[in-house]
């Protein structure tokens, strides 16, 4: 027993040594309880989420674009609904060939 004093007393002469210590066994526990990979699960996620939300925000500026052209050109509409939608204008000759 007095071994094991002098050597916790030994131990507490080294504020260094305890604070090392001290860093491992909360490293350690928490590794055991899984919040160090729930963290590392959350910032991977999160940067997924971030990228999506760019995306999303170009795809939102491209359709608001489109919106203010279709408000001030019907020349757009009339483009949009003979690419997308295959209209013709009543002026204009469809060609139908036979494979």
């Amino acid at each position: 027993m007095g071994a094991y004093l002098r050597g916790l007393r030994n131990l507490f002469e080294h504020p260094m040594k305890i604070g090392i210590a001290a860093i491992a066994i909360a490293f350690a526990s928490l590794l055991a309880e899984g919040s160090l990979i729930n963290l590392w699960n959350l910032k991977t996620e999160k940067k997924k989420i971030y990228e999506r939300y760019l995306e999303v925000s170009q795809k939102n500026s491209d359709l608001k674009t489109k919106i203010l052209k279709a408000e001030n050109s019907d020349k757009f509409i009339g483009h949009e609904a003979r690419e997308k939608l295959d209209l013709m204008s009543e002026d204009e000759l469809e060609f139908i060939f036979d494979n």
